[in-house]
Formats: C-alpha cells, sequence, structure tokens
C-alpha cells in the first residue's frame, strides 16, 4: 500500500538569508494536499483554484499533475525538459528541477513520511536532520539491493526519460476531520484546544491546519500537531505561531 512521502521543494533563486527550503509532505491519490500556485509558491490544503498538485500514485512515486487551467509549468531531469499537460501526472524523481511562475525549484525526495503535516520552512540543524535521514534511507536500499523512491538505478549511467501517464491518481482514503477551536493560550509555540465530532478517532500525531475564517483557507504558519486526545476534546500545538490568531475552526487530517 503506498504511503504518504516527505520532501524539500528547493527555491534555487532566494538568497542565503531567505527560507530557502520548505519541508513539505505528499499525500496519497488526488486528495487536495500539497501544491504549487501560478508564481510556484508552496500552497496546502487549496481550494477553488487553478493549482499544480503533488501526489503520490498508486505504486509509490511522486507525482505533479497539473490541473485544468493551471499555469504553466516545466520538469527538468539530466538536460531533458517537458512542459507538465494538463490533467496529465507526470513521475518525479529525486533532484528534479521545476520551473513555474518565474521560480526554478529544486525537489529534494526524502521517502515515507512519519506524519502529515503542512509546509514548513527548514532551518539549520533541522535541514540536517532530513539529510542524514534521507542518507540512511538511500543507504538502506543499497543494502537490500532495491531502488529507493526517487532513485536512479547506477546500471543505467544516465538518469531515466521524464514520464508522463493517462491517468490521474485515485482518490485517496484520507479523512477531514473538522474541529471547533474553543481556547488559545501564547506561549513559544501557540496551544491550541478543540472539540471534534464524536467518533472521529483523532489520536497523538494528528496534524491539521488553522482555518481562516475570512476565506475558509489555511493560515499561513497555522500548521497543528495534536499532543493530548480526550475523548472529543483535543490539545494541538502550533509551533509556528506565539500568539492567538482569529480562527474558530481547526482542519485535522488522518488516513
Amino acid at each position: 500500500m503506498p504511503q504518504p512521502l516527505e520532501l524539500c521543494i528547493e527555491d534555487l533563486g532566494c538568497s542565503e538569508d531567505e527560507e530557502r527550503f520548505v519541508r513539505c509532505v505528499a499525500l496519497v491519490g488526488g486528495t487536495p494536499g500539497l501544491a504549487l500556485d501560478r508564481e510556484g509558491a508552496v500552497r496546502w490544503m487549496p481550494e477553488g483554484e487553478a493549482l499544480t498538485g503533488l501526489w503520490v500514485s498508486a505504486d509509490g512515486r511522486l507525482v505533479l499533475l497539473r490541473g485544468r487551467g493551471a499555469a504553466p509549468i516545466s520538469v527538468e531531469r539530466g538536460g531533458r525538459r517537458v512542459d507538465a499537460p494538463e490533467a496529465k501526472p507526470v513521475i518525479l524523481l529525486d533532484q528534479d528541477r521545476l520551473r513555474a511562475g518565474g521560480r526554478e525549484l529544486r525537489v529534494h525526495l526524502h521517502g515515507v513520511a512519519q506524519e502529515l503535516h503542512p509546509p514548513l520552512p527548514v532551518r539549520g540543524s533541522a535541514l540536517g536532520r532530513i539529510a542524514r535521514a534521507t542518507a540512511a534511507t538511500l543507504a538502506l536500499g543499497a543494502i537490500a539491493g532495491q531502488a529507493t523512491p526517487g532513485e536512479a538505478s547506477p546500471a543505467a549511467g544516465l538518469p531515466p526519460p521524464i514520464e508522463i501517464r493517462d491517468r490521474p491518481p485515485d482518490e485517496a482514503p484520507v479523512r477531514r476531520i473538522d474541529c471547533t477551536v474553543t481556547a488559545m493560550k501564547a506561549g513559544k509555540a501557540l496551544q491550541v484546544q478543540a472539540t471534534c465530532p464524536k467518533g472521529s478517532s483523532v489520536h497523538v500525531g494528528t496534524t491539521g491546519q488553522l482555518i481562516d475564517p475570512k476565506t475558509n483557507a489555511p493560515l499561513a504558519n497555522g500548521g497543528v500537531r495534536i499532543t493530548a486526545v480526550n475523548g472529543s476534546a483535543v490539545t494541538g500545538e502550533a509551533a509556528q505561531l506565539a500568539k492567538p490568531v482569529a480562527a474558530k475552526l481547526l482542519r485535522l487530517m488522518t488516513y
């Protein structure tokens, strides 16, 4: 069974003091999750806009899927370049480059995700930890004699051609759980309390996003990880926020 994949998207046009890397999770199938907008910026759980999605296929591959009406985007690998067609999946490999909205991006594929989370800027030590984890994944793949996600076969010499498939990913059994925010407490990381529908089966480690009441879209830096569950009452931590925000809805995602 395919699993969500963790990756970093590197903006090659960033200066040294800007946030160059964004840590992301691509969900299985066509469930709205990770996407790029027409400027090439990373989006999460977008609604009502033609975007380019990043999914995981039924055979565990990272897929770029340009929606109908979405802005042009191209994939580059080993001197080859392909303009992504509308509604046809393009299979991505580690180190592929994307050109979208004037941005040049590079994909760093890190293997199976340990948890679902919204895109997060990556800084200093965190980037080092991810790099070490990736190296371990590649080493294990080599020991087992199997290819890891995004790894070209050494015998091939050159990277494989860019693959375009005919069918988009099927919908995956990802559940959205909308919980009502009941309290927020300021701190180094914002503490969020919420009440979820009965029978939701939310567990510690479930992740989601605070929702902007004006736009019904995820708040910037509003990613939340559940740290405690007591029946239908849950407590979470918004690591990128320190003060309460105007959000009445916490949207969680789980398989």
